[in-house]
């Protein structure tokens, strides 16, 4: 597919204008494009940012700063060009990217009726062929106000909010406050469109399918099409019933999981994958597997500044064998550098690679691996601070508040999707103050509870058999 170059301006200061013509999906969201397509349509996976503002607003300020962010963020102006299509067909319509921000809604709400206001915005569906961004001011009669801002995940993710928050409180202050220049004026830090036409460029479209090529033989030979077995009496429904064991370490034993990282010149994060996946090969009788991360690739001072760079999932095949945990960790350290330089690689050229998918259909995002982990804090992924004050200028405070999401449990658009997701098993750390929390998510009905208890054990064992000091 050939992307028109842009011809006018779409940014003060910019010498760009937006494509009109479809775009392929980008590197990031094509995994996620598939991970929608997994789930029946009563579960949207929308991202959503809800800030209580207090004090005096001005109303066309707040527009106008909304807009300034749209427009400096081309992935928010992103649109599906074609309907979507059945559920469980990863086909792509493509998207386009709109010329002009979506505008601000307002409504009112009587007197203590914000909240139930709010829920009911929520509640609303984006129309993806139109947006996947909605902004809806919330006003109340005792002068408050609530910024209901709904993102479909393909255009926005976790990571992205922070750089949102920032940039509409500096947009908003620098039209309310006198002698303050605004923030978008000049080129975008980083244009996702410009991501993606570079991707389709013909020499870096050749280089992708060698590499996609190359990395599915190599999951191949780490067992990717060879799931973790399931217990005799096994039935996948396509509600998921997820249970979790525990993997927390106390203070003592997360102090000594440190000091060795420190010694061995290793990351908590590469360490506890490591231990988790030498868990998993003792328990199963495994002498290779294959590990989940998810990478942002967030590796220049513009793309740490973007909406959008969604993270991609990201493979790292592992030989376990007999190998101690110094050698491991230094293995999972290496597989994960060689894994940021795939971070450009879709989720579907590796699949299409395998036999774990059939025609256009749909592709959960840990298919082809064993143990999928995920890690805040340690070398993880960072923790995010959504308390953080956010200073939209000295008449005008935001606090941001949390909500439930009205959409139902999520249900799987097939068995073949439902199978992918419950083969793998799904763990989670979180660094703190305070220690390492954490667990391991399955799915009950397809794993057997005692090896699950025996990956645990081990796990618990190895931290034990850690040189205290």
């Amino acid at each position: 597919m050939t992307l028109p170059a842009r011809s006018a301006a779409a940014i003060p200061g910019d010498s760009r204008a937006p494509d009109t013509d479809v775009l392929p999906a980008s590197s990031r969201q094509d995994w996620c494009w598939h991970w929608v397509r997994c789930y029946t349509e009563d579960s949207p996976p929308q991202e959503a940012e809800v800030l209580l503002l207090r004090g005096r607003l001005d109303v066309g300020a707040l527009r106008d700063a909304l807009a300034d962010v749209e427009m400096r963020h081309d992935a928010l102006r992103l649109h599906l060009a074609g309907d979507e299509g059945t559920v469980g067909d990863a086909t792509w319509p493509g998207q386009r990217l709109r010329p002009t921000p979506s505008g601000l809604q307002v409504v009112a709400a009587g007197s203590g009726q914000e909240r139930a206001e709010m829920t009911h915005t929520l509640g609303q569906r984006l129309d993806l062929t139109d947006r996947m961004v909605r902004t809806t001011l919330v006003r109340s009669a005792d002068g408050e106000h609530l910024l209901v801002a709904q993102f479909h995940h393909l255009a926005v993710d976790a990571t992205s909010h922070d750089v949102f928050r920032r940039d509409l409180a500096a947009a908003y202050a620098a039209r309310t406050e006198p002698g303050r220049g605004a923030p978008a004026d000049g080129p975008a830090p980083f244009s996702y469109v410009d991501m993606i036409r570079q991707e389709q460029s013909p020499q870096a479209r050749v280089d992708r399918q060698r590499r996609a090529t190359d990395l599915a033989r190599t999951l191949r030979a780490h067992g990717a099409e060879e799931p973790i077995p399931a217990r005799p009496d096994a039935e996948v429904s396509l509600r998921p019933q997820s249970i979790g064991v525990p993997l927390t370490l106390s203070a003592d034993r997360t102090e000594t999981l440190l000091r060795w990282c420190r010694e061995r010149r290793t990351t908590p994060h590469n360490a506890l994958l490591a231990l988790l996946a030498r868990s998993v090969a003792e328990a199963y009788e495994r002498d290779r597997l294959v590990a989940t991360v998810f990478m942002h690739g967030r590796t220049t001072p513009a793309a740490r500044k973007a909406v959008g760079l969604l993270c991609n999932v990201m493979h790292v095949p592992l030989d376990i064998g007999d190998r101690g945990l110094s050698g491991l960790a230094r293995q999972v350290g290496d597989r994960m550098l060689a894994a940021w330089d795939g971070v450009d690689l879709p989720l579907s050229a590796v699949v299409d690679n395998t036999t774990a998918r059939a025609g256009t259909e749909a592709v959960f995002r840990t298919a082809l691996s064993h143990l999928a982990f995920d890690m805040t804090g340690g070398a993880g992924r960072r923790i995010s601070d959504a308390g953080e004050p956010l200073a939209f200028g000295p008449a005008l405070s935001a606090q941001n508040v949390t909500y439930e999401p009205s959409y139902h449990r999520q249900r799987f658009a097939g068995r073949r999707q439902a199978l992918q997701c419950a083969r793998t098993l799904y763990a989670t750390a979180q660094m703190t103050e305070s220690g390492i929390t954490g667990s391991l998510r399955v799915d009950e009905r397809y794993h057997d509870p005692e090896l699950l208890a025996r990956v645990a054990d081990v796990f618990h064992a190895s931290i034990d058999a850690l040189p205290a000091g």
